[in-house]
C-alpha cells in the first residue's frame, strides 16, 4: 500500500477519528494531510525505513527551522500508522509506527504563554479606540471567564456539520458562541462550552473589567 492510499483510507474510513474531530481541526489536519499525500504520496510503505522519515523531518524543517510545522506534520504520520495498524491491521503500518515512536526528534518549546491582565485590557481599550466594542466585550468575557476564543465568538461551520443553529449564512451556519439570551435576568451568564459541554460556573457580573 502507499502512502496516499493509506491517507485516503484515514479520510474516509467509517471507524476512523478523522470524521469525528471538529470542524476547525479537521480543516487544519487536513491541510498537513494534503501535504504530505502531495509530497509523499506515492512511497510505498514497505519502501519506507526510519532514515526517510528522519528525512522527510529534516525537510519539513526547512531553512528556516519550523520545528512547530516539522513536529505536526510527524504527529500526522503518526495518527496515520496508527490507524494502519489497529483499523486496517496492516504490519507495515504497525511497523512505521514503531519505527516514528523510536525516533528522536527536536523538542519545540512552550506553545502558549498566560496573557496577563494588562494585556487584556490593552486589547479591550484598543478595540474601544477602533470602533469595536464588540471585540473588547468579547476579550473581556474570554479572559475573565478563562474561555476559549472560540466558545466566546463560535465558528462558522457547513451547513452538513452537526450542530442546530437559526444562523445560517452562504451555506454556513454559526454555532457555539455566546448568545445575549445566555445571560439570565440576575445577569448570570449560562453557557455550555467546551468539547465536554460543560457548565460555566456563575459568576458575579463585576470583574476587573467593570461591565466591558
Amino acid at each position: 500500500m502507499k502512502l496516499g492510499k493509506l491517507i485516503e483510507e484515514y479520510r474516509t474510513d467509517p471507524d476512523s477519528d478523522f470524521r469525528k474531530l471538529k470542524y476547525e481541526v479537521r480543516v487544519k489536519h487536513e491541510r498537513l494531510l494534503s501535504r504530505i499525500a502531495r509530497e509523499h504520496g506515492s512511497s510505498s510503505l514497505e519502501r519506507i525505513r526510519t532514515r526517510n522519515l528522519i528525512s522527510w523531518y529534516n525537510e519539513w524543517l526547512g531553512d528556516d527551522d519550523k520545528v512547530a510545522m516539522a513536529h505536526s506534520l510527524v504527529g500526522r504520520l503518526r495518527v496515520l500508522f496508527r490507524f494502519g495498524a489497529t483499523i486496517l491491521e496492516d504490519k507495515e503500518c504497525a511497523r512505521l509506527f514503531d519505527a516514528l515512536s523510536g525516533a528522536r526528534f527536536e523538542m519545540i518549546g512552550p506553545r502558549y504563554q498566560t496573557m496577563t491582565l494588562d494585556q487584556a485590557n490593552a486589547i479591550r481599550l484598543a478595540a474601544h479606540d477602533y470602533g469595536w466594542p464588540s471585540i473588547a466585550l468579547a476579550q473581556a468575557l474570554q479572559f475573565e471567564l478563562l474561555l476559549n476564543q472560540r466558545d466566546v465568538i463560535g465558528e462558522w461551520v457547513p451547513l452538513t456539520e452537526e450542530g442546530v443553529s437559526d444562523v445560517i449564512w452562504r451555506e454556513q451556519k454559526w454555532l457555539r458562541g455566546l448568545r445575549w439570551s445566555n445571560i439570565d435576568s440576575n445577569n448570570v451568564l449560562r453557557h455550555s462550552v467546551g468539547k465536554q459541554q460543560r457548565q460555566i460556573p456563575s459568576r458575579s457580573p463585576d470583574g476587573p473589567y467593570g461591565h466591558g
